[in-house]
Order: structure tokens, then C-alpha cells, then sequence
């Protein structure tokens, strides 16, 4: 599947030199958004391809299996709207490749240990001696010391260890799924890289930004931190709840669970109303937050005899969007919903091959003019190495 590109971003060439979920989800926020992300992957291709579940159709890189596609569920959801370009970068020929890529590009995104690029002889430096508007971002575990050294800089780093040393595995008692000290600093990095850009259309410079995924479990808890700040004392470990709002969390149903949040006073009128339980709203052990603070193991207790009663669907019925409530929906479910179908946030393609159609998130970001689609199904590896090169009129070497 291959149709034109749409979107704000169609002028931005990328270099997307990203591996696993952290670079890669960056990157393509930028390519869903329009942007022409041109995924480097070495010999064996980025290591994601060979998470499953795969198609049925499916070849893996890394082995001499004949099939229509070389990629499983986690490597699609991440580099839909990418093209790949296979380059070994141990190699002369290829190296300078990469560099006459990046000459024409917009920006570079890696999300490498800091110190592979530039004993590659590819780090920021090199490339913006020959492009001097080039956009360098990149997400590292700890950061890169042309921002701001880090004792940890040399270390490796992934989601847990990231979640760990951020305090959000302290704040709820487990790692938060999906992997969101991949999706968060990922998602901060192709922010700033296209802010990077918007600078440099005024000054003529390219710059050097990083992403720390510590660092951005740090600021996505910017409330904790404040709270400390004010206190002195950490919040205790496990999920939050009732420490600022209640009602603020998940009850039993019939056929799962429903959230209910109050974060108005009127909330908790509407609430009680819902429940058939007016004497709730003037009762001294619920009618002001503070008192369902103080109360709030007999508050859940009403609560939770009146949710159980009731399924998901027959709950939010009553509450007729009157307050914010949900129901706890799995993937089955949210295909189902209306809304799902009505915003279009699922985009399908075909993978090529045997394989059946598959579906994708779309993009969140609706535009009124600037269009967003699934353009480009999920690349094989090195599938446009012929086509981009010819693009940036770069011939091909003998050992390509």
C-alpha cells in the first residue's frame, strides 16, 4: 500500500536512524503527521522487527524463511509511514551514503547509546559541518553530555529502568503499560525536533537536542514533584487514591469495571442523584470533598453496592455523560465503540502476501485542512532502497 503523502509536515525530510519503541513512536508521530521519514536500519534490520505476534505470511530477517512480510505486530504500529533504507554504516561507501541523505534532510532522530554515532564517524558534529540547518535530536537513557553530563550517560536503559529510576514504578506499586518511558520521551523528542526546525527557518542553524527517558519520567510527574516540594514528604507507594479527589476511581460492575471521577462539587450532586442517594449530598461523611476524603472507605462502600448492581453500559445510561465516568474497556471493546469509527482512529492496509488486512492507530492529531491517512503500510527492510536513492540522485555502489 502505497499512496501520497498528507499532512502539515509534507515539506520535512527525516532521517530516522531510530531502533525498538522510544526513537521509532517519535519518528512516526512526524511521519504520521506528513513528514518524509526515511528509516536507516542496518544488515539485520532494527531488532523490533522480530517481536511477534507476527502475520501468517511472515519472514524473519534474520532468517532464510520466504514470506510476504518481515515484521511483527509491535515494529507496524510504530513505523507505518516510514520507507526503509538498509545500509551497513561499517561501511565507506554506505557511510557516505547516510551523509548525502542527510545533506538534503531536515533533521536526523536516533535513539543510540551516547558515543555510537560518533565512533561511527556519523555523530552531530560531522553531519552539521556539511548541513548546516540540519536538526540533530535524539533519545538517550540518561541524556547526552553536549546537554548536561550524567553520571549514568554510559548505561543502557529501557522502559523499566527508566519507569524505576523515575519514580512512576514507586508511584504505582508496578510498571505503567504500554511502555510509557518509551511513548513519553519519544513523543517530547519529535516536539522538539520540530521545534528545533521552526528556530532554524529564523536563524539558519541547525542544533543538537536530546531527550533524557529519566528525565521525562521526571517531568511526567510534575505534580509529585511539586507535592514534595511543598511537603517534604513523598507520596506513599502504590496508586493515589483518595489523596486529592473522591470519588476518583475505578468500581465494580456487573461485567467489569466503570471509572467515576468528581472533580466538581456539582459532580457529586449529579453522582448521588444517579445513585438515588440525595441523602449522600448533605450528609456531613460526604458532602464536601474533604469529608469524602476522611470517609472515603464508607463513600466507596455506597458507591460500589449501587455500581455492582448495574453493568458498564447500564451505569453510564444513568450518568448520561453528567460527570466524567467510563467504562474499563479492552481492545475488543474499543473496535467496537462508536466513537472509535466516528473520529476514524483506525487506519487499515494491506501488509502484502497471504496476509489479511490489519488495522493501526491512527493518528489523535485531526487537522481541518491538513489532512492525516496511513499512506504507507509498514516497511520490509531495504524495500525503498532503490527508490530513495534514486530520489536524492545517489548512485549505487558495487556492494550495495
Amino acid at each position: 500500500m502505497t499512496s501520497p503523502r498528507k499532512g502539515p509536515l509534507q515539506d520535512l525530510t527525516i532521517i530516522d536512524c531510530t531502533r525498538a519503541l522510544a526513537g521509532p513512536f517519535g519518528a512516526g508521530l512526524l511521519a504520521d503527521l506528513g513528514a518524509n521519514v526515511i528509516k536507516i536500519e542496518p544488515p539485520l534490520g532494527d531488532g523490533y522487527r522480530n517481536i511477534p505476534p507476527f502475520l501468517p505470511d511472515y519472514a524473519s530477517p534474520l532468517s532464510e524463511e520466504v514470506g510476504a512480510t518481515d515484521f511483527g505486530a509491535p515494529f507496524a504500529s510504530v513505523n507505518r509511514n516510514k520507507r526503509s533504507v538498509c545500509l551497513d554504516l561499517k561501511k565507506d561507501s554506505h557511510k557516505e551514503i547516510f551523509l548525502k541523505l542527510c545533506d538534503k534532510a531536515d533533521a536526523i532522530i536516533e535513539n543510540m547509546r551516547a558515543g555510537v554515532m560518533e565512533r561511527l564517524g556519523l555523530g552531530f558534529e560531522t553531519i552539521s559541518d556539511r548541513n548546516k540547518r540540519i536538526v540533530y535530536a535524539c533519545v538517550r537513557g540518561f541524556g547526552d553530555p553536549r546537554t548536561g553530563e550524567s553520571p549514568y550517560a554510559h548505561w543502557p536503559s529501557l522502559d523499566a529502568a527508566a519507569q524505576s529510576f523515575g519514580g512512576l514504578v514507586y508511584a504505582n506499586d508496578g510498571l505503567v503499560t504500554p511502555a510509557i518511558a518509551d511513548i513519553f520521551p519519544g513523543t517530547l523528542a519529535a516536539f522538539g525536533l520540530v521545534s528545533a526546525i521552526h528556530e532554524s527557518k529564523t536563524s539558519g542553524k541547525g542544533q543538537f537536542l536530546d531527550v533524557s527517558m529519566y528525565d521525562a519520567m521526571l517531568a511526567f510527574q510534575k505534580s509529585a514533584v511539586a507535592q514534595y516540594s511543598f511537603t517534604g514528604k513523598p507520596n506513599p507507594s502504590g496508586l493515589q487514591r483518595a489523596m486529592t479527589l473522591y470519588p476518583f476511581d475505578l468500581f465494580p460492575t456487573k461485567d467489569g469495571q466503570v471509572s467515576i471521577a468528581v472533580g466538581q462539587p456539582h459532580h457529586w450532586d449529579l453522582l448521588c442523584a444517579a445513585m438515588d442517594r440525595g441523602d449522600m449530598i448533605n450528609d456531613d461523611r460526604s458532602a464536601t470533598n474533604n469529608a469524602r476524603l476522611k470517609n472515603v472507605e464508607w463513600v466507596e462502600e455506597q458507591i460500589c453496592a449501587w455500581t455492582s448492581q448495574l453493568t458498564r453500559t447500564e451505569i453510564m445510561a444513568k450518568l448520561d455523560g453528567s460527570l466524567p465516568a467510563g467504562p474499563v474497556q479492552n481492545m475488543s471493546d474499543i473496535f467496537q465503540d462508536e466513537h472509535v469509527a466516528a473520529r476514524g482512529m483506525l487506519d487499515t492496509c494491506s501488509p502484502g502476501g497471504d496476509n489479511p488486512n490489519i488495522s493501526l492507530a491512527a493518528s489523535p492529531i485531526k487537522f481541518s485542512r491538513s489532512k492525516t491517512t496511513l499512506y504507507q503500510s509498514p516497511p520490509r527492510l531495504g524495500e525503498h532502497n532503490k527508490e530513495v536513492l534514486s530520489e536524492f540522485g545517489i548512485d549505487l555502489p558495487e556492494d550495495f
